[in-house]
């Protein structure tokens, strides 16, 4: 995604979400509530700590950001604390490192073909056993707040 894609995306999604929405920043703190998007062009990462990481080495899947790299870490550091969705998308970015995340115990949700504009990346990690469950788009947010426990410690 470019950058210049990706500052509408954010200002969009800002308006569409309860929460607030910004462009991610290396070495920033993760606070409960606030989502980041990875800027155009580079990898997003979460270390144990809540610390996000950018870098711009090379592309996985032909995709930078990759959702693969994102989901790794996450997996990684978090494993069955932390949860992961795969929306529409062409493409197999996010297949395997959803995977990774259902593997390391995370609650791992895929998005179904019918709601779905392209079922390329979803439908590989469906197909690769990496999504705990596939649901429609209008339930994926219900499902997540159903699936994790009330409140969870932030370390």
């Amino acid at each position: 995604m470019s950058d210049e894609f990706v500052e509408g995306f954010v200002h969009w999604l800002g308006v569409s979400v309860a929460c607030p929405v910004v462009k991610a920043t290396n070495m920033a703190r993760l606070a409960p509530g606030v989502v980041h998007v990875a800027p155009g062009d580079q990898h997003l990462t979460v270390d144990a700590q809540l610390v996000t990481h950018l870098d711009l080495t090379a592309p996985l899947n032909s995709c930078r950001p990759s959702a693969d790299r994102l989901f790794a870490s996450l997996a990684s550091s978090f494993g069955p604390a932390a949860s992961g969705v795969l929306l529409t998308g062409m493409g197999r970015d996010g297949a395997t490192g959803l995977l990774s995340m259902r593997q390391a115990g995370a609650v791992t949700i895929a998005q179904d073909e019918t709601s779905s504009v392209v079922f390329g990346m979803p439908g590989e990690a469906i197909r690769m056993g990496g999504a705990t469950v596939t649901l429609p788009l209008d339930r994926i947010a219900p499902a997540l707040r159903e699936l994790l426990p009330a409140a969870r410690e932030v370390p």
